[in-house]
């Protein structure tokens, strides 16, 4: 089991199909916020359905196609990290997390997404970070400038969510800055 510690407290963990059932338990308790933007929250409801999301993630990490790690608090899981869409020949890639709502507030994802920087341009050789996330989500935007992503634009009516179409902020940041 790969674990890369942050800090005393923090640490990521590549997943296991065995940790299926800690990370449906944390989505259990966590459904009605992470639904509100993450629409995958309102369909992953049985252990079964995230074992098939942590094989289909572990699968696409062998072919080179996404990275991804459980967020540890104190050795709990607090959430999930990860890289997707790569555009290998273009050495970029998208990142997408979310936290449980207790693990909010305390700089954990900042701490996070500043290891998954390192592990992105470093290890992956990746030059170019994108970020997306709601115009509404001020916790998510709030990250990404934290991280000194730079705001590239507003992508209008970009996701479908909800039963609506939602704007969302386009976030970048460079191997060089």
């Amino acid at each position: 089991m790969f674990i890369n510690r942050i800090n005393d407290h923090i640490a990521l963990k590549l997943p296991a199909a065995t940790d299926a059932d800690a990370m449906l338990a944390l989505i259990n308790s966590n459904r009605m916020k992470l639904a509100e933007w993450l629409p995958w929250a309102k369909v992953m409801v049985a252990v079964s359905d995230e074992q098939k999301f942590l094989q289909y993630g572990i699968e696409k990490m062998v072919r080179g196609d996404f990275w991804f790690a459980i967020i540890l608090v104190d050795n709990e899981p607090a959430g999930m990290i990860d890289l997707h869409e790569f555009s290998h020949e273009n050495q970029r890639a998208q990142i997408g997390y979310w936290l449980a709502d207790q693990y909010q507030g305390m700089g954990v994802m900042t701490l996070c997404m500043t290891q998954l920087e390192q592990i992105a341009f470093s290890e992956l050789g990746l030059n170019r970070l994108e970020l997306i996330a709601d115009v509404n989500n001020t916790k998510s935007r709030a990250v990404a400038k934290r991280r000194g992503f730079h705001e590239e634009g507003i992508l209008k009516e970009y996701l479908l969510y909800n039963g609506k179409f939602h704007d969302i902020v386009l976030y970048s940041k460079l191997k060089s800055e």
